[in-house]
């Protein structure tokens, strides 16, 4: 009895389905499917294509780029040295050290204004004032560092007021480029205060030697500010007060 309802109800089914006015007899699904056994794939059957000779094509996509190209791209992100990215310029360094150490020579690079007013450099003086001070430690003295440093300070805004003050055209003089010329002709005072380590200074000898070396460092220091405000005729009234700062850090190397 279930056989016989469950195969009317498959008749009801398959009679209910819609029926293709075209071909009678035949459904839309009956249709479907025919037409897709009949059918065949199509492929290319270019011949052009099929004989081509690939052989001869080399395989562009292996090659590697030459070496320079990759030289060439590699320059643009080439940094600066180390040195110059802390503004640290050793030839600049070395051409002042040379014009400390002879106050007496011809014109130089150093005695361009341009080349010590512009990016003046800070690293040579305070190496030398550290090695000033270290000289002291070693020494025994009681002033070093502290006093080094507090010194330094006030005399580099007391010479850059006098000298703006004695300048015509305003504004030549910087307080960077003061200190700079100051802490470099620091250097014949260090090479005293290392020979304090061994000798003792207190006497005639060390006070001619004190005499010498606070001349020796006005003089560098007075033809490095006349270059930069380009008046030789005031190289005297410069080395003055430059006679009076040096003569304080040779009094903490002698006593």
């Amino acid at each position: 009895m279930g056989d016989y309802i469950n195969s009317n109800q498959n008749d009801f089914y398959w009679s209910q389905q819609p029926q293709n006015p075209q071909m009678p007899g035949q459904t839309y699904y009956e249709q479907d499917y025919n037409q897709f056994q009949n059918q065949q794939l199509e492929f290319n059957t270019n011949t052009d294509y099929a004989n081509q000779n690939f052989a001869n094509y080399p395989p562009q996509m292996l090659i590697p780029e030459p070496y320079e190209n990759f030289q060439k791209e590699g320059d643009e992100f080439d940094e600066p040295p180390f040195l110059e990215e802390m503004e640290i310029y050793p030839d600049r360094i070395l051409e002042k050290i040379l014009a400390v150490l002879n106050p007496l020579r011809g014109h130089s690079l150093a005695d361009d204004a341009e080349y010590l007013t512009k990016e003046s450099d800070l690293a040579g003086p305070v190496f030398f004032c550290i090695m000033l001070a270290f000289s002291l430690f070693l020494a025994g003295k009681n002033a070093h560092f502290g006093y080094i440093y507090g010194i330094t300070m006030i005399c580099c805004m007391v010479m850059y007021s006098l000298l703006s003050l004695m300048t015509d055209t305003g504004g030549i003089f910087s307080l960077s480029t003061v200190a700079s010329i100051l802490g470099y002709c620091l250097i014949p005072i260090v090479g005293l205060s290392f020979i304090g380590i061994f000798v003792k200074l207190s006497g005639p000898i060390g006070l001619g030697l004190a005499v010498v070396v606070i001349f020796w460092s006005s003089v560098s220091a007075s033809r490095l500010f006349v270059a930069v405000s380009g008046d030789k005729e005031q190289q005297p009234l410069i080395a003055y007060p430059c006679m009076l700062v040096y003569g304080v850090f040779t009094l903490l190397v002698v006593f």
